[in-house]
């Protein structure tokens, strides 16, 4: 059998409109006393700003168990739901069964990896034409430069902030200039 979860854990919860629900209680169907989210174990998932319960709680003075099975809007009202606990448990598992839901307080989406960086060359390290062909984002754009002993063209800008993709015959010169090298036959992917 499956471990349930108290729905207190999933609480507090924001909505999008900024709305938070801190708390969640229900009162015994059988002695009327309230019974706190600590007590309720089963499902709380969040659909389309709508949180939804699928639960069982269990009151801590009479003993009795219950079904709670109930939507809250973002507007912090709490709306019976009218289908049989199991199918709306089923319908539940089949409607979030695509979607991200809180499991923990603490969950976070895993860091992306960063992109690997292209060496840039800097000016010390080339010699650079006299004929500037056009100027991009402040710098003067020469028509060739010379590092290494070899000659790479002028072939395209970079974007501020763009990843750049450089096929292996090509140089990046000031972080946003492409040359490719003099009678280079290879095409970038």
């Amino acid at each position: 059998m499956a471990r349930l979860d108290p729905i207190a854990r999933y609480l507090p919860h924001t909505f999008a409109n900024g709305t938070t629900v801190r708390r969640f209680a229900k009162p015994c169907p059988r002695c009327r006393q309230v019974v706190e989210s600590t007590d309720m174990y089963g499902q709380l998932a969040v659909l389309q700003d709508r949180l939804f319960v699928a639960a069982e709680g269990r009151c801590r003075h009479c003993h009795h168990r219950f079904s709670i099975a109930c939507m809250i809007s973002n507007d912090k009202h709490v709306h019976r739901v009218a289908l049989p606990m199991w199918a709306f448990k089923l319908w539940l598992k089949m409607a979030t069964r695509n979607t991200i839901q809180p499991s923990d307080p603490n969950w976070s989406l895993p860091e992306p990896e960063p992109e690997p960086t292209v060496p840039s060359l800097a000016d010390g390290d080339v010699t650079m034409a006299d004929t500037i062909v056009g100027r991009y984002d402040g710098l003067e754009i020469p028509a060739w430069i010379r590092h290494d002993g070899r000659r790479y063209n002028f072939e395209r800008t970079i974007a501020t902030g763009q990843s750049p993709q450089l096929a292996s015959s090509e140089q990046l010169f000031r972080e946003r200039l492409v040359y490719r090298l003099e009678n280079s036959l290879d095409v970038t992917v």
